[in-house]
């Protein structure tokens, strides 16, 4: 694995859960202050990164099982077991946990299709998941069939892909979390941002030394945070092309020796899964013990921010590897 994704992922996940721990020290009950929410306003940016890392992971980890159509089971298998053991796991510690203590704005399914569409990450309707940073999974696994088209056939493959794309395109919308219907998440602009992340393994695959990919992203990248010149409509879609512009030029800088990633960094980006579907449950016991204890009277609301969140962070990765880990090594195995 090129280290340089597990950095991004570990980036990632550590700019969503600072972004939501902002929002979520918010909440009255959690003392009704965004803390550093000047800061962390655009750390959900970091989501729009995952979906580029996955188009770029997906076709770096397939590109060779492209036409061959006796690949794709072990294709399918290796998605699945990616995706959804342990998120069915997390899932349903979690809504035991809401159905027997409650406590926060997540809800529990209410009817069988609310279940099928949250346990299949198929969006039959649009029921909201017990754990609902999962709002993502459901573009994941919708990338995840359009590129399996790419395995029974290039041609059709391409085609979808390109369908795929062409709708996003046309449609151009980004639906907020309590519009997320059928209709919208398959035709959502995020669908679009699996293609760059493809664009930008071509990129990688071109050779080079990556450092126009990298100063040419990163410009590209401030401008569109800074939206200088930049419809307020596009931004999002030029920020996605910086972000795809660096990820080929560092990871092109990465095979030419020239990085070196942080081991801690490549440990946070292994556990970036587990990361990103535990951290608003860690933040908020954490968050729930000072309260109970007025630790932050004693010490202050800032460290009680920093605490929280790297200690959701922490808890995080001790789940991976006691959970997350052992579970995908066995599974793995047994899939062989």
């Amino acid at each position: 694995m090129i280290k340089t994704l597990q950095a991004g992922r570990a980036i990632a996940a550590l700019c969503v859960a600072a972004f939501h721990l902002s929002i979520m020290m918010g909440a009255p009950r959690y003392g009704g202050n965004e803390i550093f929410r000047a800061y962390t306003r655009l750390g959900d940016r970091g989501v729009d990164f995952f979906f580029v890392l996955s188009g770029f992971i997906i076709l770096f980890a397939h590109s060779k099982d492209i036409g061959k159509p006796e690949a794709w089971s072990k294709y399918a298998y290796r998605r699945f077991v990616r995706l959804f053991p342990i998120y069915w796991l997390y899932t349903l510690i979690f809504a035991g946990l809401l159905a027997f203590i409650g406590g926060t704005d997540a809800k529990v399914p209410t009817t069988t299709m609310d279940w099928i569409t949250s346990l299949t990450l198929i969006r039959f309707t649009d029921a909201t998941p017990p754990l609902p940073v999962a709002w993502t999974l459901f573009h994941e696994l919708a990338f995840y069939i359009v590129f399996s088209i790419l395995i029974f056939n290039q041609r059709a493959g391409v085609a979808a892909l390109l369908l795929f794309g062409a709708v996003s395109i046309f449609l151009y919308h980004f639906p907020a979390p309590d519009e997320k219907t059928p209709f919208s998440v398959y035709t959502s602009a995020y669908n679009l941002y699996f293609l760059f992340g493809m664009g930008a393994y071509w990129l990688y695959q071109r050779g080079g030394r990556g450092i126009f990919e990298s100063i040419f992203g990163l410009l590209v990248f401030l401008a569109a945070i800074a939206e200088i010149g930049i419809p307020h409509a596009f931004s999002p879609i030029v920020l996605v092309f910086g972000m795809a512009l660096l990820l080929a030029g560092l990871t092109k800088i990465e095979a030419s020796g020239n990085l070196k990633i942080p081991a801690f960094l490549a440990i946070i980006g292994d556990a970036s899964y587990t990361i990103y579907l535990t951290h608003s449950n860690f933040e908020g016991t954490i968050l729930k013990i000072t309260r109970a204890t007025h630790i932050q009277n004693i010490i202050g609301i800032e460290l009680i921010y920093f605490i929280s969140l790297f200690g959701a962070i922490a808890m995080g990765c001790l789940t991976y590897f006691i959970v997350e880990k052992p579970l995908l090594s066995f599974l793995r195995r047994h899939g062989r």
